[in-house]
């Protein structure tokens, strides 16, 4: 089934404890300037509207409002740029109820990450800081390793004018994983990718998709947190976007474009609604054996020609008491996709 009134949904993320599925949306106008940024916009007359969004299992949703502390240390709506890509949250250990959100923004002036505090049960979440390096040329996703530590990919060298289209579209393996640390340091932990995409984590292995070179690239972390390369899974037919880990059995659920240039033109153009031909591949990967080996069983659970939906980036298991279903989103569709009783 599908609910309208979540549009624009890039990312979600799914608490493994209580159920809760957070979600990243936004209005679609507002998401063109980051994905086509050499486009021009009237930016003055533009009420951009990002939010995140906390859904239970029987579609119950509600908004977490997005706040910042004033000078005064009271709270006040966050008065920066909220324009959301991917995201991760850090749960305390031992005391899950107190949460870290981390969001790829897109700000105007500058791409950044900007973490913010969240108790679990409150209708908000307070701004911590906002981040921005060189290293954070073009952020796509992030994987939140403590309060202040993450991983990060960034997609492409170049952000605007010719070069970015070139790179692109040649798919040279100009992309990367930068690395910030406890205390603020930035690092390269890993390059020479394919425009590096969706990033996850289950146990000791991180995953990093590689959308022009289709497949899942396999790390593992060093005592200097760089990344080191232990094997790859391969995709044939589709382009891979975000990662989901099922916590509890370790599968990879990847969302994929079928084809590509379709995707893009919709994105370019959304008013279209749908273009019947870009079309959503969900795959799911189970371990085999050591995933440095390349143990993978590759499984497609969902294809849809675009008829459902035009294309999709992010499929997460959401279980409702033992059944487990799928919330499809995309960060260019005009509604959240639901499907129940996934096997």
């Amino acid at each position: 089934h599908i609910i309208g009134e979540l549009v624009g949904c890039e990312d979600i993320i799914v608490d493994s404890e209580t159920g809760l599925a957070y979600l990243a949306c936004g209005r679609l106008p507002a998401r063109q300037h980051w994905l086509h940024p050499d486009d021009v916009y009237d930016l003055k007359h533009e009420k951009e509207a990002d939010r995140v969004y906390v859904m239970d299992e029987n579609d119950s949703y509600s908004e977490i409002r997005v706040l910042e502390r004033s000078s005064d240390g009271s709270l006040q709506s966050f008065v920066q740029d909220f324009r959301v890509h991917g995201f991760d949250i850090h749960w305390s250990p031992g005391a899950r109820q107190e949460m870290t959100f981390m969001f790829v923004n897109h700000q105007l002036q500058k791409n950044a990450v900007s973490i913010f505090s969240h108790i679990r049960g409150t209708d908000y979440m307070v701004h911590e800081e906002t981040i921005i390096s060189d290293l954070l040329n073009s952020p796509n996703n992030i994987l939140a390793m403590s309060k202040r530590a993450f991983y990060a990919t960034n997609d492409m060298k170049y952000v605007r004018g010719v070069m970015r289209e070139v790179y692109n579209y040649l798919r040279l393996p100009a992309a990367h994983v930068v690395y910030r640390s406890e205390q603020g340091e930035f690092s390269i932990a890993a390059k020479g990718i394919k425009y590096a995409n969706g990033i996850a984590r289950h146990q000791d292995w991180i995953y990093v998709a590689a959308s022009s070179d289709p497949g899942v690239h396999i790390y593992k972390a060093r005592p200097d947190h760089s990344l080191a390369l232990y094997g790859r899974v391969n995709f044939q037919d589709s382009m891979p976007d975000n990662i989901f880990v099922d916590p509890l059995t370790g599968q990879l659920y990847c969302a994929s474009f079928l084809k590509a240039f379709e995707s893009f033109r919709y994105f370019k153009h959304p008013s279209l609604n749908t273009t019947a031909t870009a079309g959503t591949k969900i795959t799911r990967l189970t371990q085999l054996e050591d995933p440095s080996k390349g143990g993978f069983s590759i499984e497609p659970i969902l294809i849809d020609s675009g008829r459902l939906m035009p294309t999709a980036t992010i499929a997460a298991i959401q279980r409702r008491n033992r059944a487990k279903r799928l919330l499809v989103g995309c960060v260019m569709c005009h509604a959240l996709v639901i499907c129940d009783g996934v096997i």
